[in-house]
C-alpha cells in the first residue's frame, strides 16, 4: 500500500471562499465617524510647481516619541495628494477655535492647477520645511516624509518632526464633530 501524495493548494478541489465578513455600508461608517471628535489643523507645503498649498485634517495623530512622529490621513485625487510625493517637508498647524474660516478655505473643494492664497491668515515659513506655519494656531510642528502608506482611497502620511513650533497665539483648539466645527468646553475630568 502507497501513501497518498501531500495535498498542494493547487491542486485541493474546493472552491476557495472568503470567509471575511463584508465591509460596513460606506453612509454607515461614514455616521459612526462623524460622532469622533478631533482636532482640526492644516496640512501645508509646497504643490509640484513650488506655490504654497495646504488642506484641512481632522485625521491627526502622535505614532512615536523615538522618533518623533506624526501621521495624517490625505485623500487620493484631493489637491494636495500629489504635493505629498514631492515635497521635501511640511508643517501641521492645529488651529485654534477662532480660526474657523481658515479651516472652511482650506477644506473647500479644487481642481488640480488651482491656486491657494493664504494671505487672509497670519503665518510665517517654517524654518525647516519652508512651509507655511499659521501662527494664530495653538500648536505646529514641521516634519520631514518618514513613510507614506496606500490605504483605502487616502494615503497616510508620516512625517518625522524636526520642529515644533514655539511662537503660536491660539489659546483654545478646534474641534470637528457631528460635520461641524466648535470650541471647546470646560474641563470635565482628568
Amino acid at each position: 500500500m502507497s501513501a497518498l501524495p501531500a495535498p498542494t493548494p493547487w491542486s485541493d478541489p474546493r472552491p476557495v471562499v472568503d470567509e471575511r465578513p463584508p465591509s460596513a455600508p460606506v453612509d454607515d461608517f461614514r455616521d459612526a465617524m462623524a460622532r469622533l471628535a478631533g482636532g482640526v489643523g492644516v496640512l501645508a507645503m509646497k504643490d509640484p510647481v513650488g506655490r504654497d498649498c495646504g488642506i484641512t485634517v481632522t485625521a491627526v495623530s502622535s505614532v512615536s516619541l523615538e522618533p518623533p512622529l506624526v501621521l495624517t490621513c490625505v485623500r487620493r485625487g484631493g489637491f494636495v495628494h500629489d504635493a505629498l510625493f514631492v515635497a521635501d517637508g511640511w508643517a501641521l498647524t492645529m488651529l485654534a477655535d477662532d480660526q474657523h474660516s481658515l479651516a472652511v478655505y482650506a477644506a473647500r473643494h479644487r481642481h488640480p492647477g488651482d491656486k491657494d492664497d493664504f494671505s487672509a491668515w497670519a503665518r510665517r515659513r517654517g524654518d525647516e520645511s519652508g512651509a507655511l506655519v499659521f501662527t494664530g494656531g495653538v500648536s505646529a510642528v514641521e516634519s520631514v516624509p518618514y513613510e507614506l502608506v496606500d490605504a483605502g482611497d487616502h494615503t497616510v502620511a508620516i512625517g518625522r518632526v524636526v520642529t515644533v513650533a514655539g511662537d503660536l497665539v491660539g489659546e483654545h483648539p478646534l474641534l470637528y464633530v457631528d460635520r461641524g466645527y466648535h470650541a471647546t468646553g470646560s474641563t470635565i475630568g482628568s
